[in-house]
């Protein structure tokens, strides 16, 4: 199953270094502006593509990462540095975007604007038996429970460990073991009819 998965899967964008962060951190907390920038600057896009797959609609997503970080940011004394920086923020991006979702009642995750057409990806003509299976395994992913989907993006979009994602979602890694393969299982019985070749 999780070969259905490569094409979520995207090159993990990298963290600032540990020691360049915690100076970043304490400068922005004393007031620095600029600090604040590169903070934004260095997790905006990784945020944003973690609350666009949650959330889906990309108007209401900008909506929700201008929140993020805004918490973030005003909650910067409370950081403490047991964790990465990214962690620490998607811990409040978890939170913003099922406050979000429940607000609105909105189970939608485009998977489209994150992955893109395998043309998009990589330049090559598919056919229209792989379209209509990546077409199928978006939908499948869209319609799972908020929990599932998230550890399935943070799984094969994020490609985090399961003792990153424990960390992240809060929960023993066997949660989250458990919670991805309930998720595999029901996208494997909802994507079994896209099995066989191409």
């Amino acid at each position: 199953m999780a070969a259905e998965f490569s094409s979520l899967q995207t090159v993990a964008l990298r963290c600032l270094p540990a020691d360049r962060e915690r100076n970043i951190v304490l400068a922005a907390r004393r007031g620095d502006a600029e600090a604040f920038r590169e903070l934004y600057h260095a997790y905006r896009d990784r945020v944003w593509t973690v609350v666009i797959s949650l959330v889906g609609d990309p108007l209401q997503a900008q909506d929700v990462l201008q929140v993020v970080f805004f918490k973030a940011f005003r909650s910067l004394g409370s950081f403490r540095f047991q964790s990465g920086l990214f962690t620490w923020i998607y811990r409040i991006a978890h939170n913003e975007c099922r406050n979000h979702l429940r607000k609105r009642d909105v189970p939608h995750i485009p998977l489209e604007a994150i992955v893109g057409s395998r043309e998009e990806i990589d330049g090559t003509r598919v056919s229209d038996r792989e379209e209509m299976r990546k077409a199928a395994l978006r939908s499948a992913v869209k319609h799972l429970p908020f929990k599932m989907r998230e550890v399935v993006v943070l799984k094969y979009q994020e490609d985090l460990s399961y003792t990153e994602m424990s960390r992240i979602l809060g929960c023993p890694p066997g949660t989250v073991a458990s919670r991805l393969n309930r998720a595999l299982a029901e996208l494997e019985m909802r994507l079994r009819p896209f099995k066989g070749p191409v």
